[in-house]
């Protein structure tokens, strides 16, 4: 076993039936050599191969490719500096590499992930701008998408590189909340207005832009004003998603310890409200792009309906695109559906 959770908690790892060894997230590199010492597998001599990043495929449409992990950040609520460690950046040949080895591979879209890329930056003093760059300018990649990117930490050069249409439009911004006196409890970098600026931008330099992101109810000391300043918040953002959650204290944290501790019965009511203005938000940003025509990457279909992602991360589903599965193509937007929209697939564009 190994992650975060058994990193933190290695003794009750070690008591789940049937394991026999818990690997820390600090020596994920050694994996194999683990292995290979604990139950003596593989030939005498063998070497060990360097595994601190592996890609993980999603369908065969999609590959995931790590580009930096843990982090410098103290927000108090997180177990990730303690369990991942001082953030680590991959070589950015290292990067390109492997990402033009997926490309050529047939994986349509490549994901760059890790706990904030955009902390990614190497000795030469090249920072994730400088990477996309050269994914995109190396590599013959038909789909490219970013992951996490701090509030506090996205360099706008970024911004200029959306001329590219293989540049997903699509960031995922962690809000937290929308409180300011909440955010400074929560050591978030940042207030609630200049998130707010921040969106006005992203927006304004990459139209159809679909923002997502993370949002705590009931984090320690959260009054009922702070909660519907956040609830405002998100339900004025129109976010592609919101990923809601409601808090939960873990050890070693100092946001277990905080006063001002918000009961499970209040933390249950917010989250109902919090959810509500989700999906409210989404059925927004849904209904903004219907009557345009957008690219999807369509995936395996499910209970006999065709779906896929748009490069804004809108969900589209349509009966005429069962046999299309890890093929580009353009569709209409034509009605509101369940998570998302119908889609009318323009076949002369496959």
């Amino acid at each position: 076993v190994t992650g975060c959770w058994s990193t933190g908690e290695p003794a009750a790892a070690a008591r789940i039936a049937g394991v026999d060894l818990v690997v820390p997230n600090a020596e994920k590199h050694l994996l194999a050599e683990k292995i290979r010492t604990a139950f003596g597998e593989g030939g005498e001599g063998d070497a060990a191969p360097d595994l601190p990043y592996l890609p993980v495929s999603v369908g065969s449409t999609r590959a995931l490719v790590k580009v930096e992990d843990g982090c410098n950040m103290r927000c108090a609520f997180c177990i990730i500096p303690a369990t991942r460690g001082r953030q680590q950046s991959r070589p950015l040949e290292a990067v390109v590499a492997e990402v033009r080895a997926l490309a050529e591979a047939g994986f349509a879209e490549i994901v760059l992930t890790g706990v904030q890329i955009s902390a990614w930056r190497d000795p030469a003093g090249r920072r994730l701008v400088d990477l996309v760059r050269a994914v995109l300018a190396e590599c013959a990649v038909p789909r490219l998408r970013l992951t996490s990117i701090a509030p506090w930490d996205l360099d706008e050069r970024l911004l200029a590189l959306w001329d590219d249409r293989r540049l997903c439009r699509h960031l995922h911004l962690s809000l937290q909340s929308g409180a300011t006196a909440t955010l400074r409890r929560m050591r978030r970098p940042y207030t609630a207005a200049s998130y707010g600026r921040l969106l006005e931008r992203v927006r304004a330099a990459i139209p159809g832009v679909g923002i997502t992101t993370d949002v705590i109810a009931g984090f320690p000391g959260e009054s009922e004003g702070d909660f519907a300043a956040s609830l405002a918040f998100v339900a004025a953002a129109h976010f592609a998603k919101v990923h809601a959650f409601p808090f939960s204290p873990r050890e070693g944290t100092e946001a277990a310890g905080l006063p001002g501790q918000v009961s499970p019965e209040i933390k249950k009511e917010r989250m109902a409200r919090l959810l509500a203005a989700a999906a409210e938000g989404e059925l927004a940003f849904h209904r903004s792009l219907l009557g345009s025509r957008a690219t999807v990457l369509w995936e395996r279909p499910r209970g006999g309906l065709g779906h896929g992602l748009t490069d804004n991360y809108l969900r589209v589903f349509s009966e005429a695109a069962t046999g299309m599965a890890g093929r580009l193509s353009d569709a209409e937007l034509v009605a509101l559906a369940p998570g998302g929209v119908q889609g009318t697939p323009i076949l002369s564009r496959i």
